[in-house]
């Protein structure tokens, strides 16, 4: 029963795509080889140098992100609650 609760973690590689001009103010992570399933959870890993840019710059990095695998259960409730249309605010930081 207790690979109904259990989660894994796995490193990948990902390209960061960003953006901070008048047009645009945007942080995008593109997984490599990867495909993320409801319910899991990706945090890129780097210094702050990774994602700082002046005013009207845009770039293209290289990192890593852990990815989180939802357990059964929290995949199961993922799914459930995505087709009854709930809704959860997403907490974005940049530190």
């Amino acid at each position: 029963m207790i690979w109904f609760f259990w989660r894994r973690t796995e490193t990948v590689p990902c390209r960061l795509d960003l953006e901070r001009t008048h047009e645009h103010f945007h942080a995008h992570v593109e997984l490599m080889e990867f495909f993320p399933e409801p319910g899991d959870s990706v945090r890129v890993e780097g210094d702050g140098d990774l994602v700082r840019l002046e005013y009207g710059e845009a770039a293209q990095r290289e990192a890593h992100a852990v990815v989180t695998r939802a357990s059964r259960l929290r995949r199961w409730w993922t799914r459930f609650t995505g087709r009854l249309e709930f809704y959860e605010l997403y907490e974005v930081g940049f530190e």
